[in-house]
């Protein structure tokens, strides 16, 4: 039987690290490990799973994973190819979670510190100026030594901590139930869906690849990902579907059947379920701050 794809990261002796990341695409397996983890994407976009949250990201996405939450950043299919000449970057640092010890956590001034930590646990994006602030520190932090990089990292805390520019991503109490070898099993699902999920997805074939009857795939399946594979198919598929809007060069109904939707009428369905508006009212909104931008 193979382990948990639990990735190390720091060593006893160290209290964060920062890694400059860059290559063909981001990390393909699905992980996950005990330190907090403050992931800026310089170049590069896809699809960000973070505990049984699914949503597409691109160049600037930053978002603080905590301990032991499961996450990838799958590249779109392109920077696989073989003769692609696309190229990802991420600036990354893990830091551990003794940083900030429990006696600490409990003090006045560490209050909203300690919100922070709390929230990490779900996952959390930030956005606007908090964004542009962490870009401009993290791109510097490698360039400190000694106690000066630990002093730009509390920096780096401060200002995500005291933000209000952010979103939670995993569902309230979500909980990293995996073992053994669940790491693989879900890799071997990711792929399968985000290869497969602009045609017809077969249960039964995926249940076959992980040597299950349909049913105790289901089963399965389930409590791993806080959803129902049907929700989690229909999550990536309206996913792509946001990025297609976005770029205004298809109509909604060739984008409902590019992204793996037989009937016009449950694209819109499961797109209003999903992101609370139809798609022409997502497609509108953001095509008024695009405008309102330039």
């Amino acid at each position: 039987m193979s382990t948990p794809n639990i990735e190390k990261t720091l060593t006893t002796k160290e209290t964060f690290i920062f890694k400059d990341i860059i290559g063909p695409y981001f990390n393909p397996n699905w992980h996950f490990h005990p330190d907090y983890q403050i992931s800026l994407i310089v170049e590069g976009k896809g699809t960000r799973f973070v505990g049984d949250h699914v949503q597409s990201f691109e160049k600037g996405d930053l978002v603080i994973t905590g301990p032991n939450l499961p996450h990838l950043w799958r590249s779109d299919d392109a920077y696989f190819d073989k003769n692609s000449k696309l190229s990802t970057r991420g600036l990354v640092i893990y830091f551990d979670h003794d940083l900030f010890s429990e006696s600490l956590l409990g003090k006045e001034e560490f209050y909203n510190i300690n919100k922070f930590v709390e929230n990490s646990v779900r996952g959390m994006e930030f956005y606007g100026e908090t964004r542009n602030k962490i870009n401009k520190l993290i791109h510097k932090i490698n360039n400190e030594l000694g106690f000066r990089r630990i002093i730009k990292l509390l920096e780096i805390i401060d200002i995500l901590a005291n933000s209000e520019e952010y979103h939670l991503l995993s569902s309230p109490g979500y909980t990293n139930v995996f073992k053994g070898d669940d790491a693989d099993k879900m890799r071997i699902v990711y792929d399968y869906v985000m290869t497969n999920f602009k045609t017809k997805i077969s249960l039964e074939e995926i249940a076959e690849m992980l040597n299950m009857t349909t049913t105790s795939f289901c089963r399965y399946f389930k409590p791993r990902a806080n959803k129902t594979f049907t929700r989690f198919v229909n999550e990536i598929r309206i996913g792509h579907s946001r990025k297609l809007l976005l770029e205004d060069n298809l109509n909604i109904s060739q984008i409902s059947y590019e992204c793996g939707f037989n009937a016009l009428s449950n694209f819109n369905r499961q797109f209003k379920a999903i992101v609370h508006m139809s798609p022409h009212e997502y497609r509108k909104l953001f095509l008024n701050i695009k405008t309102s931008i330039s």
